[in-house]
C-alpha cells in the first residue's frame, strides 16, 4: 500500500511534529508499506508553481501537492496542514480557535489590542479556519490528546475524530539517578509557552535555580541559565528535578512525555493536551498560566516521584503508538 504525508516542512530537526512524522514514516516502512511525502520545504520538498503565501497555501497544497500524490499512487493520505480533500488530517498544532486564542491572550495587553484588531490577521484566520472546517469534513481527523478532541468536536460536532497519541522512545529517555538538580524549562517559543510567568516566580525563589533549554537564548541571571538549543535533551532532563511547563497552549507538548520518561514530575497548565499526564504521574496542572502566585505554590507543592512518572510514560512507548496511527492508515 502507498500511504501519502502532505506537511509544510519535512526536517526532522525543525520540531516535534517534523520528528513525529519522519518516525511515522519509518514505522510505515517498517510495516511494508510505501510512503510517499510532499512538503514545502526540507528533504522531501517540491516548490509551487504558484506560492500566494499565507492561508491561502492551502489552496495551493489542494491543488498542486495533492494531486501529485494521487498520481503517485498514494491510496490514502494524511495531511498535517488544514488541506481539504485528504483521508486524514492530524492537526499537530490543534484546532485554530483555541490555539489563536492563546495566542493572542499571551501578549502584552498592548500588543494583544492591535493584532486582534489588524484586519489583515483577522483574514489571514478566517480564511484559515475555511480550510480547516473543510479539511476535517473531507477527513478523518487523528486527534493527538483528549484535549484537541474535544476542541475539535466542540468547533466540528460531526466531525470524525479518533485518538491517536504520540509517544516517547523509552530506550532514549530514561530515567538519572539525581532528581534535586534545577527546574527545567524547554521550549522555543517563550511567550506562549509561558517562560514571562515561570520567571516571575523566579525572581520571588532566588534560591532557586532554573535551566532553560530552547529558542534562541538570552542573557541569563544569576540564578536562570539559557542554554539555547540542546542536542542531548535526555541528559538536560536528567539533570533537573522538575519540569515547568505553563503553556498558553499545546495540543500535546511532548517535552512532556519525554521528561517524565526520564523520572521527573511536571508542572504544566490545564492548556496542554498532555497535562492529564502530568497530573497522573504526580505532577500538578495550573488553571490559568499567566498566574504567578498559583504557579508558585504549585511549584512549591510537587513532589517529585520518579518511578511514578516512568510508570505514565511507559504507557506510551513511540513505536506502539505509531503503530496504531499505521493501522488506521492501512485499514482505511
Amino acid at each position: 500500500m502507498k500511504i501519502g504525508i502532505l506537511c509544510e516542512h519535512s526536517d526532522p530537526q525543525r520540531g516535534g511534529a517534523e520528528s513525529y512524522l519522519a518516525a511515522l514514516a519509518e514505522r510505515i516502512r517498517v510495516h511494508g508499506h510505501e510512503v510517499i511525502v510532499c512538503a514545502r520545504t526540507g528533504p522531501a520538498a517540491r516548490p509551487l508553481a504558484r506560492d500566494p503565501g499565507g492561508a491561502a497555501r492551502m489552496e495551493a497544497y489542494a491543488a498542486e501537492f495533492l494531486p501529485w500524490l494521487r498520481d503517485k499512487g498514494a491510496d490514502v493520505v494524511l495531511t498535517t496542514a488544514p488541506v481539504p480533500g485528504c483521508d486524514f488530517f492530524q492537526p499537530h498544532n490543534g484546532m485554530l480557535a483555541p490555539s489563536i486564542a492563546a495566542h493572542y491572550e499571551s501578549l502584552p495587553w498592548a500588543a494583544r489590542q492591535v493584532r486582534s484588531w489588524n484586519p489583515q490577521r483577522r483574514a489571514h484566520f478566517e480564511r484559515l479556519r475555511e480550510f480547516e472546517a473543510r479539511a476535517v469534513a473531507d477527513a478523518t481527523v487523528l486527534a493527538v490528546s483528549p484535549r484537541v478532541v474535544d476542541d475539535v468536536c466542540a468547533e466540528y460536532p460531526d466531525a470524525q475524530v479518533i485518538m491517536r497519541r504520540p509517544g516517547v522512545d523509552l530506550a532514549r529517555f530514561t530515567p538519572g539517578k539525581d532528581p534535586l538538580g534545577p527546574l527545567l524549562f524547554a521550549g522555543g517559543n517563550y511567550r506562549l509557552k509561558g517562560l514571562s510567568t515561570l520567571l516571575r516566580v523566579m525572581r520571588r525563589e532566588p534560591a532557586w535555580s532554573l535551566s532553560v533549554a530552547g529558542g534562541k537564548g538570552r542573557r541569563g541571571r544569576e540564578h536562570v541559565t539559557f542554554l539555547g538549543h540542546v542536542d542531548d535533551m535526555p541528559a538536560f532532563y536528567r539533570a533537573g528535578s522538575i519540569l515547568v511547563h505553563p503553556t498558553f497552549y499545546d495540543s500535546a507538548a511532548g517535552v512532556v512525555l519525554e521528561a517524565l520518561a526520564c523520572g521527573l514530575s511536571v508542572v504544566s497548565s490545564v492548556r496542554d493536551g498532555n497535562s492529564d499526564l502530568a497530573v497522573e504521574a504526580g505532577g500538578i496542572a495550573v488553571q490559568d498560566p499567566g498566574d504567578v502566585d498559583e504557579l508558585w505554590h504549585a511549584i512549591r507543592s510537587v513532589r517529585p516521584d520518579p518511578e511514578r512518572a516512568r510508570d505514565v510514560a511507559e504507557l506510551f512507548p513511540a513505536d506502539t503508538m505509531l503503530d496504531a496511527v499505521v493501522r488506521e492508515l492501512t485499514c482505511a
